[in-house]
């Protein structure tokens, strides 16, 4: 069984080592259940919870044009797949390096 398309935000891309296309997703269980895991820090253990909407105004504001990771996964991914983070490369077809001051 694959998650659903709702769980991904499909507005924001990025590509894995393998050059598929990924996707942030709401958590699934716990203190984040429903919002995106995003870490504006080099530290790996420091992730917030953010709401699509915080999400979308961290990208419109510039906050990944230098440092920034999201949990993300391929749509078609299988509960269990392996979750990384990755800086997001697109959001709605423009360079999210672009946004932002």
């Amino acid at each position: 069984m694959n998650f659903s398309e709702s769980r991904f935000l499909l507005d924001v891309w990025s590509y894995d080592k393998d050059g598929v296309q990924i996707h942030p997703y709401r958590g699934e269980r716990g203190q984040k259940k429903g919002l995106f895991s995003v870490n504006f820090t080099n530290d790996t253990k420091k992730f917030e919870a953010l709401t699509e909407e915080e999400l979308v105004e961290a990208i419109l504001s510039g906050r990944f044009k230098d440092r920034g990771t999201i949990r993300m996964l391929p749509v078609n991914a299988k509960p269990g797949a392996e979750r990384n983070a990755f800086g997001p490369l697109f959001y709605k077809g423009r360079r999210v390096k672009d946004f932002g001051v």
